[in-house]
């Protein structure tokens, strides 16, 4: 997944393709009408796998829409990638979607600590003797 400058733009693979999904303001209101709880009870529900149809759907056809699609162009993805699918399949999707609304992501080249790696840092060897 790559990110955008905006820090709550997440880019991810759906429908074949690397696709933008944003939710701002806007969506955010629409989002939690339709699901009839704010983002963060949403996000707990997720988590929690106590989640209901609207939790799942809505964050990544309202994330289409916030990264820049026509709502007929977003719903025609999710007619042929997410209805009639497990939900299973998408909930780390709308999980990632509203982790990005609430949280950020990581603009890119400033790395979210500093320090932090992947690899165990090179020691010099010891002056004593592991036997002593």
């Amino acid at each position: 997944m790559k990110t955008d400058t905006s820090a709550t733009a997440l880019y991810a693979d759906f429908a074949g393709r690397t696709l933008k999904f944003e939710l701002r303001i806007g969506e955010i209101g629409e989002l939690e009408r339709r699901c009839g709880a704010g983002i963060g009870e949403i996000m707990v529900r997720l988590a929690a796998h106590r989640f209901y149809a609207h939790d799942v759907v809505e964050p990544i056809r309202l994330g289409l829409v916030g990264g820049g699609l026509s709502p007929a162009d977003a719903e025609t993805l999710m007619r042929f990638n997410v209805h009639g699918r497990p939900l299973a399949e998408n909930l780390q999707l709308a999980g990632s979607i509203l982790e990005a609304a609430v949280s950020g992501v990581p603009v890119p080249g400033k790395p979210a600590t500093e320090g932090t790696s992947d690899v165990a840092p090179e020691t010099s060897p010891s002056s004593t003797d592991p036997a002593a």
